[in-house]
């Protein structure tokens, strides 16, 4: 029996279109990749579930955007006015 084709990144497979695949990789490696924590500096913020980020050197503990920390809306919502 031949051995399963690996498949990278996305498994749309053709559902979508290649725009909707390039979206969601982009998507999913700003979600993973190290931010940096609003209280101590370093880029230690990981994503623990939807919504939910920590940091691993601190251990504060914040809501924020989905798949970042800190959204568009967020940051217009706690401007100074």
């Amino acid at each position: 029996m031949p051995k399963k084709k690996k498949t990278f990144g996305l498994r749309l497979r053709t559902r979508g279109g290649m725009s909707v695949r390039k979206q969601w990789t982009r998507i999913t490696q700003e979600k993973n990749r190290r931010h940096k924590c609003p209280r101590c500096s370093s880029r230690t913020v990981k994503r623990e579930v939807f919504g939910i980020w920590d940091c691993t050197k601190c251990g504060y503990r914040f809501t924020g955007g989905a798949y970042i920390p800190s959204t568009r809306t967020g940051q217009a919502s706690t401007r100074i006015r």
